[in-house]
């Protein structure tokens, strides 16, 4: 199993897991944020979740390739693999089906006009898929407050509930109100079939 077994259901699938999205927001914004991706001059902000050490040295909310081409590194996804002070029971039961295998995991903050430009998450070109993408929405998150456009179609969430991503696919985001906006975003190692399996039992079959 790989990849293809998880994208040929669609784009954004969601998942039987879900949370009170406001009791995590509430936990979570008692640590003190951090910029996402520094160099850019955009009003986004990060909160780690695991990290390379368990302390909020803030690699993994670094361009990786652009920090690894700064610092003569090689830092990938499953490098980022212990959790930080933000991780707590309410998280550990979230990620349970993913146990061992969820890797550079962090919150995202999007502030009035904050964005992703166009892109995909990773450029495999020749290259193996060894992670993939599971967002969670929390807050602001759908339009015409918040425009999330993948593979040209615009996306609508339900608060609180995990969903898989390809982001394999061009996307694009923008918060175009005047309310922060939260995600969680998850990296989970593909490990044959624990690790998909363990997401298609996951998916909601309504």
């Amino acid at each position: 199993m790989d990849y293809r077994d998880l994208s040929q259901y669609g784009n954004q699938v969601e998942l039987e897991v879900t949370t009170d999205a406001e009791k995590l927001i509430s936990w979570i914004d008692t640590f003190e944020w951090q910029k996402y991706n520094p160099r850019k001059d955009v009003n986004r902000w990060g909160l780690s979740v695991t990290s390379t050490d368990g302390t909020f040295n803030g690699i993994d909310l670094d361009s990786l390739s652009e920090y690894n081409k700064e610092h003569g590194t090689t830092w990938g996804e499953k490098d980022f693999n212990v959790p930080t002070p933000v991780f707590n029971d309410q998280i550990k039961e979230l990620l349970e089906p993913w146990e061992g295998y969820y890797y550079r995991t962090h919150f995202l903050k999007f502030g009035p006009g904050g964005f992703f430009p166009p892109h995909r998450d990773w450029d495999y070109s020749g290259g193996q898929i060894d992670t993939f993408r599971l967002i969670m929405p929390l807050r602001n998150v759908n339009p015409p407050q918040f425009n999330f456009i993948l593979d040209g179609q615009q996306l609508h969430w339900d608060i609180g509930r995990m969903y898989f991503l390809d982001t394999l696919k061009m996307h694009y985001l923008f918060n175009s109100s005047f309310t922060d906006s939260y995600w969680l975003v998850v990296n989970v190692g593909i490990n044959n079939e624990k690790t998909i399996e363990a997401t298609m039992r996951k998916f909601n079959q309504k």
